[in-house]
């Protein structure tokens, strides 16, 4: 399900333009962040059916250490991620976790991937998927961060009260990094 909710994902068609390439990799690209999430964070489904999932990372376990990506994902996932290209992805990486470093170096919840089945995208799910934890981080006074590379997904997450503190290109590309903050006062 994630894998086809990140099929056409903007960096994924710019690092694999190959239709096939894109689909192998995009398994890949969201199973690391499963496995790591389910051993040191938390990972969330709608229902049974799986229309979507979200993967959430308490603020001391981000960024992924190696030694924890490698007790938590398969090695055969870690093996296949590199064969496929994953490491034209590294210099992104850095950016990303340097970005994330530096803007919110307090406890904080991180939101590391939220994907909906596409067939259900629109309806609220992807909502549904964040509002348990974005409660529980109410009553604890916690804020939640995030990324997202497509503009589409911006309103999205202002409607459930993020904003964006960052607006930056990724070196290298022509995308667009929105670095976004819930806060609780």
């Amino acid at each position: 399900m994630l894998s086809r909710a990140f099929q056409n994902y903007p960096l994924l068609r710019y690092y694999f333009p190959d239709e096939l390439k894109r689909r192998k990799m995009a398994s890949f690209f969201v199973s690391v962040p499963v496995y790591y999430g389910l051993r040191y964070g938390e990972v969330y489904a709608t229902s049974t059916d799986l229309e979507g999932i979200a993967v959430w990372l308490p603020s001391e376990n981000f960024p992924m250490a190696v030694w924890k990506i490698l007790r938590s994902v398969p090695m055969s996932v870690l093996f296949s991620f590199g064969r496929y290209g994953g490491s034209k992805m590294r210099s992104l990486g850095a950016y990303i976790d340097e970005t994330h470093k530096r803007l919110v170096p307090y406890p904080h919840w991180f939101l590391q991937v939220v994907g909906v089945e596409p067939r259900y995208k629109g309806q609220g799910y992807a909502s549904r998927l964040l509002k348990p934890i974005l409660s529980r981080t109410d009553r604890e006074g916690l804020p939640c961060y995030l990324e997202t590379h497509d503009e589409n997904n911006v309103a999205l997450y202002k409607h459930l009260d993020f904003a964006v503190i960052e607006k930056s290109t990724i070196p290298g590309t022509n995308f667009t990094n929105w670095a976004m903050l819930r806060k609780n006062d």
